[in-house]
């Protein structure tokens, strides 16, 4: 296993590291672990560029690995009330959307998989961001006892539910788009 595979690995590991924290009340060691994990995630992209060891393993596991941390962190968030739970439901709703309508396009149409045909698209990419920042924010508000930020937590729910809603639509139509087309099909948007 290569470097960016190994910490994308451990970003893996500590996901669960980080929901039992937040879970149990430890605000600040999820932030550290929270952050760690973040870290890792730069990390690996950046070693696989610069030392050129981009792999298969690795195109599945480092979109895997950030799905993973979305999942347990929003469902975390909404279960301390950090964020509401219709948001929680809109993120993971559609990220088992996508990772469907992936499966079935993959499996059922084009029957071999190769994840690097599949790419996040801008707005895909800004969803995560938001998506992030939200927990963050949330788990710092948690931390800090700060409650002057549950404003801009509420901005932030908002916009990552925005930015949500129109990469589902955008990945839905790329979807259906290359289901129609005929021969092979090509890249175009993966889950983000």
């Amino acid at each position: 296993m290569n470097l960016p595979n190994l910490l994308t690995a451990l970003r893996i590991a500590l996901v669960p590291v980080f929901g039992m924290l937040w879970l149990g009340g430890r605000h600040a060691a999820a932030l550290v672990v929270f952050a760690l994990a973040g870290l890792t995630d730069l990390l690996d992209g950046l070693a696989a560029r610069l030392l050129d060891q981009r792999t298969r393993l690795g195109s599945f596991l480092d979109p895997a690995a950030d799905k993973f941390m979305l999942l347990v962190a929003f469902l975390v968030a909404a279960s301390v009330g950090a964020v509401p739970w219709w948001l929680a439901g809109l993120v993971i709703g559609r990220d088992l959307a996508l990772a469907a309508g992936f499966a079935a396009w993959t499996f059922l149409v084009h029957r071999t998989f190769d994840p690097r045909r599949w790419h996040p698209t801008r707005i895909g990419k800004y969803a995560t961001f938001y998506q992030l920042l939200t927990i963050g924010l949330a788990l710092v508000a948690r931390a800090a006892d700060a409650r002057a930020l549950a404003p801009w937590v509420a901005a932030l729910v908002l916009l990552a539910a925005a930015t949500t809603v129109v990469s589902w639509v955008q990945y839905f139509v790329r979807g259906v788009i290359a289901f129609r087309a005929p021969g092979p099909r090509p890249a175009g948007g993966a889950p983000s």
